[in-house]
């Protein structure tokens, strides 16, 4: 189990002046990444069912794609911040971790693989 020496506070902790933006950033991140996710996954379903793929949807499907990488990135590190590994028993990550964590893994390959034909097409 992990003890923190004394005298001394742990290095991932954060100053209450940060957790206070934290905490009020935080709903709105995740409002933006759901949003953001399920906007994306319909334009994907979309462009699927449709013969050509117009410039907008195209347009539509980056420009989402793009707010779930940063928004999925964002919530990433914010719940790195919160839930430090020092605090935890074994260094284990959280649910919330592993999943956005996962999320902004996979959409950062996706999106680079989805934005670079589409910018290097014209």
């Amino acid at each position: 189990m992990y003890h923190p020496q004394q005298g001394r506070e742990p290095e991932g902790r954060m100053r209450p002046d940060q957790r206070k933006y934290m905490d009020a950033a935080l709903p709105v991140v995740t409002i933006v990444f759901w949003v953001a996710a399920v906007i994306c996954v319909a334009l994907m379903a979309v462009s699927s069912y449709t013969e050509g793929i117009g410039p907008v949807l195209s347009w539509a499907i980056g420009i989402s794609l793009l707010l779930v990488v940063m928004s999925s990135g964002v919530l990433t590190w914010i719940q790195f911040r919160i839930n430090s590994l020092e605090d935890s028993e074994r260094g284990e990550w959280t649910n919330k971790m592993l999943f956005y964590g996962l999320v902004f893994a996979v959409s950062f390959f996706v999106a680079f693989l989805y934005l670079m034909p589409f910018y290097f097409a014209r």
